[in-house]
């Protein structure tokens, strides 16, 4: 079974590491704090701010891309 999904879980990590940059801990640990270094995916913010979340994000520190250059 891990052999059918592992292709497929790795072609949606990549698309989610395509759509989202790491925090770093800079915006996100304002709302929410993680333990340890675990749930990397936990840990990143969209690539585009936009909405209300990105108007927190963006208050918190966030820098997201320019939607008309992605």
């Amino acid at each position: 079974m891990a052999q059918l999904w592992t292709p497929r879980i790795e072609g949606l990590d990549a698309q989610y590491k395509a759509a989202t940059v790491g925090d770093g801990g800079q915006a996100l640990d304002q709302f929410h704090r993680l333990p340890g270094p675990g749930l990397w995916w936990r840990r990143r913010q969209p690539r585009i701010l936009t909405g209300h979340l990105g108007r927190s994000l963006g208050s918190a520190g966030a820098v997201g891309a320019d939607p008309d250059t992605v």
